[in-house]
């Protein structure tokens, strides 16, 4: 089940590729980060300020680097907002 995570100050729902195959209306899901391809049981983190879905070990690589700036807060929290009801997140 999808749910809204913390690392810092970014907007971040740990979900299935699955989850988010059905929320996009895809067949397939494929890591925004090293380009591999997962099984709809396979866990990851949709990454708002990015609108990018990336598995668990990309997601700790991006994340070690990450800034979080404060410009970017609006386009962070519409992706939040328009991804989170689709894969059953309450929005904060």
């Amino acid at each position: 089940m999808a749910k809204q995570i913390t690392y810092g100050k970014f907007l971040l729902i740990e979900c299935t590729a699955g989850e988010l195959m059905n929320a996009v209306g895809s067949n397939i899901c494929i890591c925004d980060w090293c380009g591999k391809p997962f099984l709809p049981s396979d866990k990851g983190v949709y990454i708002a300020v990015l609108n990018h879905w990336y598995c668990w070990d990309s997601f700790l690589q991006w994340y070690a680097d990450a800034e979080w700036y404060p410009q970017d807060v609006d386009v962070e929290r519409k992706n939040f907002e328009f991804y989170a009801p689709r894969l059953g997140v309450k929005c904060q």
